[in-house]
């Protein structure tokens, strides 16, 4: 089953950024400055839509079980999904996916606990899917590999192919630095839950309404915007800039919420939270000129060849439900250039739920 496909009505176009330039519709005023009161007010709104302060800020644990599917370079995957998240600092995600209903699968565990991080995948994709899952996405669901980073055991990590061997330590610190900045964007989408400022930096509008604009920075040092519809304040989606495409876990691609996106770094190349090159948009803005990235993009050629330009990546939440008085998304998906490369379906959330001693261990 192909789960490329548009977004359904949720994109937005950026009329009002910062600087005064502008895209779309000239509605920005010259020298705008980012504005953290009002930043701060819009959260404040956006919060006390979602349930209210008292009711978010008594958010210690969160579990949710779902189904995703995903693009996986030249096939798709589909399965079950569940994390786990205890504030402020350990998270594990545990996947059960097949190439289709009934073929060939993987089942999947990684998380943290502070500066813990650890991962293990069991079963195989007919050899389709070796070497591709050494971190993950997540609409979601955040992803552990730094943006294109190789897992061990393939062609870079081992030193094959022309390339140096990974540091296998660089590599897990990549894993864990990129994974938790998945998180924060996750837990920044459905919660509206950080610890960096939150400043405004323009509006948007959609041929279905407008939204304000705020910009935070993840753990990665990425420039995240969140857009909040000024008429509900609830949370519509997030953008942010990265390399290559969505074709594979590694860069969070696709996974489950918490899964990033982007490409894989080649081996030796800086690890995630490394800012883009120079010159490259700012979260939220597309590159000019710039196509979303093809199956080889994404998987860097087996995980070896050079990503494409930075690209905006897109992370959608949909469908609120309410769940022991917070509205919460039931529907996450993620993708970029109007591509939905991943889709996460939440069954159940458990609030405040009692994890077993192991549940943050691998």
């Amino acid at each position: 089953m192909d789960v490329m496909r548009t977004h359904r009505g949720l994109s937005v176009v950026l009329v009002t950024v910062l600087a005064g330039a502008t895209f779309g519709m000239p509605s920005a005023v010259a020298g705008q400055q980012p504005d953290q009161a009002k930043g701060a007010a819009v959260l404040a709104e956006a919060r006390k839509a979602l349930g209210g302060e008292d009711k978010l800020a008594a958010v210690k644990r969160l579990q949710a079980n779902g189904t995703s599917r995903r693009a996986q370079g030249n096939f798709n995957l589909e399965g079950d999904t569940e994390i786990f998240v205890e504030l402020p600092d350990k998270f594990r995600r545990n996947e059960s996916l097949n190439i289709g209903a009934g073929g060939p699968g993987i089942e999947r565990k990684e998380g943290f606990n502070g500066t813990d991080f650890w991962s293990e995948t069991s079963g195989d994709l007919g050899g389709r899917g070796r070497g591709r899952f050494g971190g993950g996405g997540f609409p979601g669901a955040p992803g552990g590999a730094a943006p294109g980073a190789t897992a061990p055991g393939n062609d870079a990590a081992a030193g094959r192919g022309g390339q140096p061997p990974v540091d296998p330590e660089r590599l897990r610190e990549a894993q864990r630095r990129n994974l938790q900045a998945e998180v924060s964007r996750l837990l920044l989408g459905i919660l509206l839950t950080s610890d960096a400022p939150v400043a405004w930096v323009g509006t948007a509008q959609s041929p279905d309404g407008s939204a304000d604009v705020l910009e935070v920075k993840t753990p990665d040092g990425v420039d995240t915007r969140l857009f909040i519809d000024t008429a509900t304040h609830m949370p519509l989606m997030l953008t942010w800039s990265g390399r290559g495409g969505l074709g594979g876990r590694g860069g969070q691609g696709r996974g489950g919420p918490g899964g990033g996106q982007g490409g894989a770094n080649p081996a030796g190349a800086p690890p995630a939270g490394d800012q883009p090159a120079a010159g490259a948009p700012p979260a939220g803005v597309p590159p000019a000129g710039a196509q979303p990235a093809g199956p080889d993009q994404a998987q860097g050629r087996r995980g070896r060849g050079p990503q494409g330009p930075p690209v905006t990546l897109e992370m959608h939440l949909a469908e609120y439900k309410t769940v022991n008085g917070i509205k919460l998304p039931h529907l996450i998906t993620r993708g970029t250039g109007g591509e939905t490369n991943e889709e996460w379906t939440i069954k159940s959330y458990k609030i405040n739920p009692s994890f077993k001693a192991n549940t943050f261990t691998k």
